[in-house]
């Protein structure tokens, strides 16, 4: 079942603003990504295309049924820095199967209940419960700290 993202938003003459209610975290070049779990594990871009088959390796992630995060899938290379490029050719590829890992930022649903009326502190507590990290699945508040 698909959910659209939350879609970043212009700021007030798309200039830059300090503030208390305001949260800036890292930008990670890759593919936008719903990991959705109905009765399943499915894999959706932001634009609704069911991309489950193309990332087989995200596929084992112990998640609640009801739940959906929001993330990117990403392909590191040296010293472990995203790399889009690399991470588009692995797109589109039949053949290139380097494994990608999917970075959560959000979380849309969980077990069953929409979250988006949250706030995103309290949105980023649930994304630490949602799901154990792998070497597939990250949390990116947890990666941010470690960055």
């Amino acid at each position: 079942m698909f959910i659209s993202p939350m879609l970043l938003q212009y700021a007030e003459n798309n200039l830059p603003f300090d503030s208390e209610s305001t949260r800036c975290e890292l930008k990670f070049d890759g593919i936008r990504l719903l990991v959705s779990k109905m009765d399943r594990i499915r894999l959706y871009t932001r634009h609704n295309n069911e991309v489950t088959s193309l990332f087989p390796e995200l596929l084992d992630i112990d998640l609640s049924a009801g739940t959906v995060l929001d993330g990117e899938v990403i392909l590191t290379v040296d010293q472990g820095k995203p790399d889009f490029e690399e991470m588009m050719i692995r797109y589109k590829s039949k053949r290139d199967k380097i494994k990608v890992t999917f970075v959560a930022f959000d979380i849309i649903k969980y077990k069953g209940i929409d979250v988006t009326g949250l706030p995103l502190h309290k949105r980023k507590d649930l994304l630490e419960d949602a799901f154990v990290e792998s070497l597939r699945y990250v949390s990116k508040w947890k990666l941010h700290r470690i960055l």
